[in-house]
């Protein structure tokens, strides 16, 4: 299955460029990443496509992961119709597959609105052969170099997860932060920080991932540099520990990133991108986000 993912991201990577001319490819992207700890050796590819005719808009993302000989992958795309300006309701559907079980899929409905500020969506999804289903609502609103954004979910009616964060980003310096927490909680979750500088071609970024119960006593710290080859092409490498009585690990990362295009079609591929931002290596590592589209952006965390 997970040869099947790799084709299928390499197949739309490949493509973004010719359909870009066409102006029917909105976004694009594709990333390979390589993480190295102790004897665990974790290699991800994903890919994202965001196609627009008409009024209609269609996103796909692939999400492949090799962690350590356990093979995962999700395929997960979604079919929208703009109602009225800015409003538009679509279809989700989606596959979740690994070595040791069956594969899972996954359908659902959403809405969102884009603002010329902001956006919000909301999502619900259920698993086809699972008698479990998710509420997800998610938002951004910026202001000049800043964005507020934030994810809501609510687990088979029965637990309630809370995501925030903030974005600010000024070209060449930029910081964001996001925290993760419960109903029981805020102490019962963790939150990430981020902060990156760029001169020319070249860039800084320092990360911090840390339990809010015992804030900045124990987590995780990581610095990486990056190379920008061109405005598409980045290359990115980077150095992460332990701090605390987190456990210990060193871990080493390399990635390449491709993107181009402008904003993402959907709000919620808008604000976990902003989510992103502010994570740490260490949580890039974990195939957590293999869940995103039934948990939603932000909300499966290392526990």
């Amino acid at each position: 299955m997970i040869k099947t993912s790799f084709i299928v991201i390499a197949g739309a990577t490949v493509a973004l460029t010719g359909a870009a001319q066409a102006q029917e490819i909105t976004y694009g992207s594709a990333e390979l990443s390589y993480y190295s700890a102790d004897d665990v050796d974790v290699l991800r590819l994903q890919g994202d496509v965001d196609y627009a005719i008409n009024r209609f808009t269609f996103t796909g993302t692939a999400k492949a992961v090799d962690f350590d000989g356990e093979n995962l992958y999700t395929l997960n795309g979604t079919v929208g119709y703009e109602i009225t300006p800015g409003f538009t309701g679509y279809v989700k559907l989606g596959a979740f597959d690994f070595d040791s079980d069956d594969t899972e899929y996954g359908y659902g409905l959403g809405v969102d609105y884009i603002g010329n500020a902001f956006g919000v969506a909301l999502e619900y999804t259920t698993l086809d052969d699972e008698d479990f289903e998710t509420y997800n609502l998610n938002g951004y609103y910026s202001f000049g170099a800043s964005t507020v954004f934030g994810s809501y979910t609510s687990l088979d009616g029965d637990f309630d997860l809370y995501a925030l964060g903030y974005d600010f980003d000024a070209d060449v310096f930029g910081l964001s932060a996001s925290t993760f927490f419960t109903e029981d909680g805020f102490e019962d979750g963790f939150s990430n920080f981020a902060g990156v500088y760029n001169f020319g071609q070249f860039g800084v970024k320092a990360s911090v991932l840390t339990v809010n119960d015992d804030m900045f006593e124990d987590g995780y710290y990581g610095i990486s540099g990056t190379y920008a080859v061109n405005d598409a092409v980045i290359i990115e490498a980077g150095y992460d520990t332990n701090f605390g009585d987190a456990g210990d690990v060193d871990l080493f990362s390399l990635s390449v990133t491709y993107e181009m295009g402008g904003e993402r079609a959907r709000v919620t591929d808008r604000v976990s991108d902003l989510f992103d931002k502010s994570r740490n290596n260490m949580f890039e590592a974990q195939p957590v986000d293999i869940f995103d589209p039934l948990y939603g952006p932000g909300m499966v965390g290392l526990f």
